[in-house]
């Protein structure tokens, strides 16, 4: 547990100094992130293509719960960029579960390493929000930090909105606002197949044009 809390520490320092490639601040295939995570001694994947032109994006984030704490290692893949592929890394801890009566919290801390070679390039700090209004409804709010290398860090923040329109489908919706990047707007549909499965068709846009995301979702832990 020492080592635990030494790698936590570790990652709170570069969340401080250093921002995450867009890929690595979402929840699943969205941008604002919820207060869940996974159970102790399950894993789950989280992808998704964003089909965006020349900025398309492919992304895949396994991660694993142990000891109370979640553990993510990922990747993503840009078209048109220069600067190779992406490696991001994660921690994640619920501070208390969303039940029907009350709100669950998170924190999650992050980095993100740019290839060819590996330079450590980025870094965030979230703390996240759930809470549920009525049987239908969940909302979601997270604010942290995000830097660059060289960059002051800048505050960015966001609310989601789920809504269950039935056993299998749930809307979804978020706003997500950074200093310095502007808004972002995104919304669609998720279906939920049994076992884990769910795939999520969300269309999106900010000040750099639109998109839209295809996700697919593998979580054995979920009921």
């Amino acid at each position: 547990m020492r080592r635990l809390a030494l790698a936590s520490v570790w990652a709170a320092v570069l969340g401080a100094v250093l921002p995450l490639p867009r890929a690595a601040q979402a929840g699943a295939s969205l941008r604002v992130d919820n207060a869940g995570t996974v159970p102790d001694g399950h894993c789950q994947l989280e992808s998704w293509l964003r089909l965006r032109g020349r900025d398309s994006e492919a992304t895949a984030v396994p991660a694993c719960g142990l000891g109370g704490m979640e553990y993510s290692l990922g990747g993503s893949a840009y078209a048109g960029t220069p600067s190779g592929p992406w490696l991001v890394a994660g921690l994640k801890r619920t501070l208390r579960d969303m039940d029907a009566a009350a709100p669950g919290f998170a924190v999650s801390l992050g980095a993100a390493w740019r290839r060819p070679g590996l330079r450590l390039a980025a870094g965030t700090a979230d703390v996240a929000a759930s809470m549920a209004l009525g049987p239908s409804w969940t909302v979601h709010a997270d604010l942290g930090w995000n830097a660059a290398r060289g960059e002051r860090p800048r505050p960015g923040g966001g609310v989601g909105v789920e809504y269950a329109l039935g056993p299998r489908w749930i809307g979804l919706g978020e706003l997500y606002a950074e200093r310095g990047a502007g808004r972002t707007v995104q919304a669609g549909l998720r279906r939920l197949f049994g076992r884990g499965v769910s795939c999520d068709l969300l269309a999106g846009h900010d000040r750099d044009g639109r998109w839209l995301t295809l996700g697919f979702n593998y979580s054995p832990g979920d009921s």
